[in-house]
């Protein structure tokens, strides 16, 4: 409505060509205008900057109750073992507690933050599949030759893929279990998927979209001989030499 606003000292100009007065009125009204979006974009990057920090404090705070509610867990069933004296039993839980604990580590610091808080806060955005995540000791993505931000989108788009694609059941649990490692000139990233899969047909597919180039798809979605359930995807990231 602004810049429509400036075809009244357009036309005044047009109709008065030779008036010194038109010509102001159309300098005045347009730096007028110019200036009201400077300010009202200013205000809308400012309350789009707000929405977004507001979901980030949202989404950590999701994240840390989680992982509260799960240590509560945990330190429950330690103390039940106290109690009733199976120091071993109490010892086991404390090893789970620490391999948990290592690994959301190496999460951490896998040198892209868009994916570390992604996997971090997965159990806050999704209820109908739980995801396990194994990183190999040392990963850094952002030391490797690649861009970290395109693996960081290929490997949410990917899993995303099987996320929304993961049939809520009654009977056992949907399991995506993601093991990224470096293997000689590849970065390997095998997802071993257990559960309900809505459309398996037209996952690899959909998989080979997300990737956009970055990955190539060596196996994927081959049954199990064990269960026809488990399904395997092996994605190969390429890193340059």
């Amino acid at each position: 409505m602004a810049l429509a606003s400036l075809c009244l000292p357009v036309a005044a100009v047009l109709i008065w060509p030779r008036s010194w007065w038109a010509l102001i009125v159309f300098v005045v009204w347009t730096a007028a205008v110019f200036a009201g979006l400077a300010v009202w974009q200013r205000k809308a990057h400012r309350e789009h900057c707000d929405k977004l920090l507001a979901h980030a404090q949202l989404s950590t705070i999701r994240t840390l109750s989680h992982h509260r509610h799960d240590w509560m867990n945990e330190l429950q069933i330690i103390y039940g073992y106290l109690k009733l004296n199976k120091l071993d039993k109490a010892v086991d839980v404390v090893d789970r507690i620490r391999a948990k604990m290592e690994q959301d580590s190496r999460i951490s610091q896998l040198g892209c933050p868009e994916l570390s808080s992604y996997l971090l806060s997965f159990r806050t955005i999704c209820d109908t599949m739980r995801l396990e995540v194994e990183i190999e000791d040392g990963l850094i993505l952002d030391k490797l030759p690649l861009e970290a931000e395109k693996l960081s989108q290929a490997m949410i788009g990917a899993i995303n893929v099987i996320r929304f694609r993961a049939s809520v059941t009654y009977a056992g649990e949907n399991v995506l279990r993601i093991e990224l490692a470096r293997r000689d000139e590849t970065l390997e990233a095998i997802m071993q998927y257990s559960g309900e899969l809505a459309g398996a047909d037209s996952i690899a597919e959909e998989l080979e979209l997300c990737l956009q180039g970055a990955g190539q798809l060596a196996q994927g979605l081959e049954p199990a001989e064990n269960s026809p359930q488990a399904r395997t995807m092996i994605i190969h990231f390429p890193l340059p030499a």
